[in-house]
């Protein structure tokens, strides 16, 4: 039985690092340019799903920095549904 969790968790570990790698040229497409609030609000749905991994954290991070001034709303929800989803009292971006 130790084994079988070892291995779900190495199963875990490595699609946390193929969804960073699918992800970070996404990221740095959408930082270069100005997109639509739907198109950002599709990719932060999909970061969000993987916002417990600490580099898909920084990803996230970095697109709701990028567009705060652009779009203050949606990315003030984007980050209390990271909140809601991810944060446990007393713990930040430990819950994966």
């Amino acid at each position: 039985m130790d084994e079988n969790i070892y291995q779900i968790a190495e199963q875990i570990v490595q699609l946390h690092q193929k969804a960073y790698e699918v992800y970070l040229p996404l990221v740095e497409e959408v930082c270069s340019r100005t997109v639509s609030e739907d198109e950002l609000s599709h990719l932060l749905d999909y970061l969000l799903d993987f916002a417990c991994d600490e580099k898909m954290l920084r990803l996230y991070k970095r697109v709701c920095r990028r567009y705060l001034d652009v779009y203050p709303g949606c990315i003030k929800d984007y980050i209390e549904a990271y909140r809601e989803m991810w944060e446990e009292e007393g713990t930040y971006g430990e819950n994966c």
